[in-house]
């Protein structure tokens, strides 16, 4: 299954708009060396005249100007120069500073053209590059090391919430302000970022109302945030970088929220992009692409707008988007996008996400072993799913239309169709997925030469239609003679899954007529894309022991960084005054009733479940709803199970802080009384109560349920002052 992505980049797409994008065909020269010539003076910038060479060492040279914007050195009304920092290190503040100390701006580049920067280190400001309205700047091979990052707050044990970022309004520079960046691009044409690298940071590249950038070659991983962020930036190729643990929100076992993190992020009219033979693995997102506010709240409608898309036709081609904390493609609100030939593996939301999308192709992808759909599409329209391989999913392809009242009668669905319907279903390979199929409320669907696993599986069917072979007006309800060969596919297998108020008609592909955006994919070749780095080889093997998203470890300023040697950061220990309490646990399943949430009659037979429990143990710190033990997983499952727990706590006399995360309900009691309780289906969730203990022993008592989807349990007690 895992060689099916390498047979697919002998097929598909270019379109011309991206042979004649910077790099595509040549690379522009990188400047002649110059004798070292040029000092960094202290307390006043270096103004760059002319092309030359600064003088290699270490300066500390903090920021300068209003706001610390000025810049150290100045690149400003320039034309056809080269500034050289091989062997230069530019240093805005000692090397222990924290990084949510750092600010200012180190090189600034303002109103010019062709100016080229080679090597050098910067590190310890807020803006490591800023460059502003310039045409065909080049960055080649610069290092970033230790600039702006927010220091994390969530925990191992828990989330906190101020550690969300807010990517929806960047129009006046606010992702820089707020969070820094080891480059960022403002009103930038032409440019080339290569070789660069960054580590020690929160983001990486960003850009701002550019258009036609090649960025290849470069390596910003193991960052707090976004490895390249792109807001209204359109016309540009990203190829060959590797741009993988760029994480936030994330404890093992614990929870998983991304906090809007990501790899890749494409936000605000970000359009025609090409994005290929990238790396951007073990990320909040792997790419996040959101067609912003203009479209969604309906900004650009009321600037009088007529003709406003979102972030349209962009391809994203022969990435590897796998381990997303969240998904490895979220790609909402927009049109006209492509997925082709990705590698998606182990995300704990979603393969691909295309929410509101409308003509959304996705074709010979393989995505493996998601927690929830591996092809996800809510109100989506015309989307074409072909070819792809979908092996052990939750969810093979999930299609569906909900009332979602904010989005369908808000600004967006009163300018734009929010109706699921007319996706083409075709030669798929579903295998050991839990539901291959999972369709509700959509019109129009059409399927064909899909495969599935042998053998006899549930599908629900209900209220479902058969389209004639036209598909015009739906018959009335399809019989299961009717239906059953629409969900059969190739070999004589079913499908399995829910089919819920959808008109379906079964289709047979035509390969002289074959529907336009099927022709298109049949017709293109591998995109051409500058760069010479194997970012991601579909050969390539797992490095061992590192390869899911148990590799993803948080430290008070971003993921470990073990690519590079470091240290594992030191965690606390998960429980606080709890940790290495012994607890009596039992496990048990209510799929079958009574359910939890009833009344006191349901939840006194729920609790009597636990006398025949699916599974026993001691557990010492409660930081998954599983013991973190993935024997007790395997045997529980992942859905509508009961957990029931007791320990005695011996403790001083004194105030207490309780501090519980679940998903899903829980409470908790002390002496038989409740002091904690959030009893209720919810995502992962923090709960806090503080209590008045007496000295001595104190029966604590536990209860949890989980129904369906992420599950998270942890218990944390401190002392407080």
């Amino acid at each position: 299954m895992r060689r099916i992505l390498a047979k697919t980049l002998l097929y598909a797409l270019i379109l011309a708009p991206w042979a004649a994008l910077p790099g595509a065909a040549g690379e522009p020269a990188r400047g002649a060396a110059a004798a070292p010539d040029l000092e960094i003076p202290a307390g006043a910038p270096l103004v760059v005249r002319r092309s030359g060479s600064v003088t290699p060492g270490e300066y500390l040279r903090p920021p300068l100007g209003e706001g610390a914007r000025g810049g150290v050195i100045v690149l400003e009304k320039l034309e056809n120069v080269t500034l050289d920092l091989r062997g230069v290190v530019l240093r805005g503040a000692p090397p222990q500073t924290p990084r949510d100390k750092l600010a200012g701006w180190g090189i600034v580049v303002r109103d010019s053209s062709n100016v080229t920067i080679l090597g050098g280190t910067i590190t310890g400001y807020g803006g490591c590059i800023v460059a502003e309205r310039t045409k065909n700047l080049v960055l080649d091979g610069v290092h970033f090391d230790h600039w702006y990052g927010m220091r994390l707050l969530s925990t191992v044990a828990a989330e906190n919430e101020a550690d969300w970022l807010w990517p929806h309004e960047n129009d006046q520079g606010q992702w820089l302000a707020r969070y820094g960046g080891a480059i960022s691009l403002t009103d930038c044409g032409d440019a080339v970022i290569r070789n660069c690298r960054g580590r020690h940071g929160q983001n990486g590249i960003l850009t701002l109302r550019c258009e036609r950038l090649s960025i290849h070659d470069n390596d910003f991983s193991f960052l707090s945030g976004w490895g390249l962020a792109m807001y209204r930036t359109s016309q540009t190729v990203v190829s060959r970088n590797v741009f993988d643990y760029c994480v936030r929100g994330y404890s093992h076992g614990v929870y998983w929220r991304g906090q809007d993190s990501a790899a890749i992020l494409m936000f605000e009219r970000c359009s025609d992009n090409l994005i290929a033979y990238n790396s951007a693995t073990h990320s909040g997102d792997g790419l996040f692409l959101f067609a912003g506010r203009d479209a969604v709240e309906g900004r650009a409608f009321e600037r009088g707008e007529q003709d406003v898309g979102g972030s349209d036709r962009n391809l994203f081609y022969g990435n590897d988007f796998s381990y997303a904390v969240a998904n490895g493609i979220e790609a909402t609100f927009s049109a006209d996008n492509r997925c082709v030939a990705n590698r998606i593996r182990g995300c704990h939301q979603h393969g691909i996400w295309g929410g509101y999308s409308r003509r959304m192709v996705v074709y010979r992808n393989t995505i493996e072993e998601t927690r929830g759909g591996a092809i996800s599409i809510e109100h989506g329209q015309e989307c074409l799913i072909a070819e792809n391989a979908l092996e052990g999913n939750e969810i093979g392809v999930e299609l569906w239309w909900d009332e979602d009242p904010e989005l369908v009668g808000g600004p967006f669905g009163k300018h734009f169709d929010t109706a699921s319907r007319d996706a083409l279903v075709l030669k798929n390979s579903f295998a050991r997925n839990d539901q291959d199929l999972v369709v509700l409320r959509t019109q129009g669907l059409r399927l064909g030469e899909n495969i599935y696993t042998r053998g006899a599986r549930p599908l629900h069917l209900s209220s479902v239609r058969v389209l004639g072979a036209a598909a015009q007006d739906p018959a009335p309800a399809g019989t299961p003679a009717d239906l059953e060969p629409l969900f059969t596919g190739i070999g004589g297998w079913k499908a399995s899954g829910r089919i819920e108020d959808v008109d379906v008609a079964a289709f047979v592909l035509d390969p002289a007529a074959p529907p336009e955006l099927l022709a298109r994919e049949l017709k293109a070749e591998p995109p051409r894309a500058p760069g010479e780095q194997r970012a991601f080889d579909p050969d390539r093997k797992p490095e061992a022991g590192r390869e899911g998203l148990d590799t993803i470890v948080m430290g008070e300023w971003g993921p470990w960084d073990f690519r590079s040697g470091e240290p594992r950061p030191e965690q606390p220990k998960p429980g606080g005054l709890l940790a290495g309490v012994r607890w009596d646990a039992a496990w048990f399943s209510w799929e079958n009733g009574p359910d939890p949430r009833g009344d006191a009659e349901a939840q006194r037979l729920w609790r009597g479940l636990a006398e025949k429990p699916l599974e026993r143990a001691t557990v010492e710190t409660w930081y998954t709803p599983y013991a973190a033990d993935p024997k007790i997983q395997e045997r529980v499952g992942r859905q509508n199970f009961g957990l029931i727990a007791t320990a005695e706590v011996r403790l001083s006399a004194g105030r207490y802080r309780l501090s519980v995360v679940s998903d899903d309900g829980v409470r908790v009691t002390v002496g038989g009384k409740t002091v904690l309780e959030n009893w209720t289906w919810h995502g992962p969730t923090r709960d806090t109560v503080d209590l008045e203990l007496s000295a001595g022993s104190h029966a604590f008592g536990l209860e949890y349920f989980q129904i369906d989807g992420a599950s998270a349990l942890s218990l944390d007690l401190q002392a407080l002052p």
